[in-house]
Formats: structure tokens, C-alpha cells, sequence
């Protein structure tokens, strides 16, 4: 199967200067981890993040699914976490899990980041 294009940082960046128009916030979020269904409270700093976090997948190629989640966490802290200590207290058990599923693939993800630059920097730039 071929692989989608990824973005470039500037590509990406644009993209996310642009936001999205018109999503009302929703109060709550879901997670579903097989039969189990997790609700969690949308906070802001979520919200602020997620756009950025989505395009970092969009830029570093991990796809949407629990394995690739487990490999956005590590390449967002190899490339620049988001700066509020409760996004990295909650990417904490992500990055744990996928060390325990796959260590080399959340090495290699991590070491990506590191060659990277996060979109969350950025965020700070536009709200100065």
C-alpha cells in the first residue's frame, strides 16, 4: 500500500494558523479501548492542542489508531511536548504502553521527534 504524502512543518503550520472554523468545543471527549468505552473532560489546553497534535500526524506519517497514538506521544516529546504539564502527565501512559508494545517503533518514533520541530511552539508565537 502506498503512503500518503506528509506534510511539511510549513505546510502544516499554515494549516494550523488557519484553525478550525466554527467547531463549537465539545465538553467531553471519548476514547474506545476495545469494548471499553473511557470518557474524558475536554479541557482547554486539550483544545488549544489538538489541532497542532493532529497535524503532527499529518507530518510525521503515525496513523490515527491506539499503536499510532502510542507513537505520536513519543514523537511529540522527542520533537517539543506541548508546554502545560498536564498534557505530559496524560502522554505519560501512552508513551509507558508503547514501550511495552513495541520499543524499538516508540525508539524510532522518539528519535524522529528529535529530528523534528513540534507545531506547539508555535501555538505560544500566535497567542503573543
Amino acid at each position: 500500500m502506498p503512503s500518503a504524502r506528509r506534510l511539511s512543518r510549513e505546510e502544516a503550520l499554515s494549516l494550523l494558523r488557519r484553525g478550525r472554523s466554527g467547531e463549537p468545543a465539545e465538553p467531553s471527549w471519548t476514547c474506545r479501548v476495545g469494548p471499553v468505552v473511557l470518557c474524558f473532560p475536554n479541557f482547554e489546553w486539550r483544545r488549544r492542542a489538538l489541532d497542532a497534535h493532529d497535524l503532527h500526524h499529518l507530518m510525521a506519517g503515525y496513523p490515527m489508531t491506539i499503536r499510532g497514538e502510542f507513537q505520536m506521544a513519543a514523537w511529540e516529546l522527542g520533537a517539543g511536548r506541548y508546554p502545560d504539564w498536564r498534557a505530559t502527565f496524560f502522554c505519560s501512559p501512552l508513551v509507558l504502553a508503547g514501550l511495552l508494545w513495541s520499543p524499538r517503533r516508540m525508539i524510532a518514533a522518539f528519535q524522529a521527534g528529535r529530528r523534528s520541530q513540534s507545531l506547539y511552539s508555535s501555538l505560544g508565537e500566535e497567542a503573543n
